[in-house]
């Protein structure tokens, strides 16, 4: 297994994200009254398609995480496993809140198990993949950490 690409989830939250399908909706629509709304379609396609995600290059020892931009062109750094010592799980809660036309309140909560990798002292971190519970999560830590840190025995789990 030489590569192993992660896809993260949305950049925008689940609102931003339907709202992009109905800008692209609209926009090709409105295209057969005016080219101009053609228009709509690139930020409908920026906001619909544009995901985070994470490519491990268990050859090399290394990893990359990204911003696949239009859900095509990939930015991000490639770093090298050295500068990372441990593992951790982790439960995160995202909020995404969004407001109806009559200013109604509505919160989405999205609950996911992490994976990340972390340097000595805490400061870089990068969020290798998501899972729906701590029992994929921990296969995946100890099978990561035989191949990108087999010198290092830290491996925390945090619930």
């Amino acid at each position: 297994m030489p590569v192993i690409n992660n896809n993260l989830g949305n950049f925008f939250g689940p609102s931003s994200s339907y709202m992009g399908y109905v800008f692209i909706a609209c926009g090709i629509f409105a295209a057969t009254y005016s080219l101009l709304a053609l228009t709509l379609l690139i930020p409908g396609f920026f906001m619909a398609f544009t995901y985070n995600g994470t490519i491990i290059d268990t050859d090399n020892k290394r990893l990359k995480t990204y911003t696949a931009l239009f859900g095509i062109f990939r930015t991000g750094k490639w770093i090298d496993a050295d500068q990372f010592t441990r593992f951790n799980i982790i439960k995160a809660t995202k909020k995404y809140t969004s407001y109806s036309r009559a200013n109604v309140r509505f919160d989405m909560n999205v609950s996911d198990i992490e994976l990340l990798i972390i340097n000595r002292n805490g400061s870089k971190k990068a969020i290798l993949n998501k899972y729906s519970n701590f029992e994929d999560a921990h296969k995946e830590m100890e099978e990561l950490s035989k191949i990108l840190l087999p010198d290092s025995l830290l491996s925390e789990v945090h619930k």
